[in-house]
C-alpha cells in the first residue's frame, strides 16, 4: 500500500514539474498579470458533484495507552468497500492579479457494517466467539480551507502553493451481540485539524478545456498523537460557456491518524486507537463561476 502511495504522490509530482519546466518558459515569454490582458482564470466559482470511491480502511482499538491489533474494515467488519457520495467545494481569488486564491471543500463519509463472526476475534483482551453478531460504524467528513499563490501565472498555465488546514471529523466503534450479552468496543468520537502542504496547477489545453492536477501532504508528530494525510487530484474540466463548466477527474486520498491517550496535547485527540483510510475513485461535477 505504501509503495502504491508512492507510485502515485511521484506521478502527480512529476506531472506538476514538468508542467512547472515549461511554464516557466511561457511566463518568460509572455507578461503574467499585464494591465488589460486576458487570463481564463475565473475570480471565483462553486463546484458539486459525486465522488464515486473505493475503500481500504484498518481500524485499531486501544489497551494499556496503545493502539491495539489492527483490523482490515471491509474484510472482518463488512463496511462498504464502494461509495457514491456528495462533494462541494468552492474558491474566490481576492484582488485584480487573481494570483491570490481562498478554497473551501466538504464531502462526507459516512459508512456501517454488519457481520457474523466466522472466526475468533480478540479486541482489548477480550475474545469474542464465532457467531457473534458485530455491528460498525465508521464515520468521517473532510473539511478543508486553504490559501495559496500562485507564483507562476499567464494565459495558459497557473501554478500555486500554499497551505491549507483539514478538519476531520472522525467517529468509529463496534456494538458486539454474544450469548452472553452486547458489549460496545469504543474507537474515537473526536474532531481534530490536520495542517497540509499544497501545490496545483491549472494548464489550458484548447480554448476552453482545462487540465487540472494537485497534490497535498502532511506528517507530524505532537504529544501522544501521530497523524498524516496525502490527498492528490488529476483531471480535465470543459468550460462551453463562460460561467458553467463540467469535470471529470481521479482523486487519492491515503488519511492515517493514531491516538495513544485520551488526554494528548493535540487538539480535539482523545481516544486511544488508529484508523488508517484510503480510497480513490472517480469524481464528475459542474461548475458555476463568475
Amino acid at each position: 500500500m505504501r509503495s502504491l502511495l508512492y507510485h502515485r504522490a511521484f506521478g502527480v509530482v512529476s506531472f506538476l514539474a514538468i508542467v512547472s519546466g515549461c511554464g516557466y518558459a511561457a511566463d518568460n515569454s509572455e507578461s503574467s498579470a499585464e494591465p488589460g490582458q486576458y487570463l481564463p482564470w475565473e475570480k471565483g466559482d462553486v463546484r458539486v458533484g459525486g465522488f464515486v470511491a473505493i475503500f481500504n480502511s484498518t481500524l485499531s482499538f486501544g489497551m494499556n495507552n496503545a493502539p491495539g491489533v489492527k483490523i482490515n474494515g471491509e474484510d472482518v467488519f463488512g463496511l462498504e468497500s464502494t461509495l457514491t457520495v456528495f462533494r462541494a467545494d468552492a474558491m474566490i481569488r481576492p484582488g485584480s492579479s487573481l494570483r491570490h486564491e481562498i478554497d473551501v471543500s466538504y464531502a462526507g463519509y459516512h459508512r456501517d457494517g454488519d457481520v457474523t463472526l466466522s472466526r475468533e476475534l480478540t479486541i482489548d483482551g477480550t475474545t469474542y466467539p464465532v457467531g457473534a453478531r458485530v455491528q460498525t460504524v465508521f464515520n468521517f467528513d473532510i473539511i478543508k480551507a486553504s490559501y495559496s499563490y500562485a507564483f507562476i501565472q499567464s494565459d495558459r498555465l497557473r501554478i500555486a502553493g500554499g497551505l491549507g488546514i483539514y478538519a476531520v471529523p472522525l467517529k468509529y466503534g463496534l456494538n458486539i451481540t454474544t450469548m452472553n450479552g452486547r458489549s460496545n468496543v469504543e474507537g474515537a468520537n473526536s474532531t481534530f485539524p490536520l495542517p497540509a502542504l499544497e501545490l496545483h496547477t491549472e494548464f489550458q489545453v484548447i480554448p476552453r478545456l482545462f487540465v487540472n492536477a494537485g497534490i497535498d501532504a502532511m506528517y507530524l508528530e505532537v504529544s501522544d498523537f501521530r497523524g498524516s494525510l496525502v490527498d492528490l487530484n488529476l483531471g480535465v474540466e470543459y468550460r462551453p460557456w463562460k460561467h458553467f463548466g463540467l469535470g471529470l477527474g481521479y482523486g487519492y486520498t491515503g488519511v492515517n491518524v493514531e491516538g495513544e491517550s485520551t488526554k494528548s496535547d493535540y487538539p480535539g485527540v482523545n481516544f486511544v486507537g488508529s484508523a488508517d483510510v484510503h480510497f480513490s475513485g472517480l469524481l464528475f461535477y459542474g461548475k458555476f463561476s463568475f
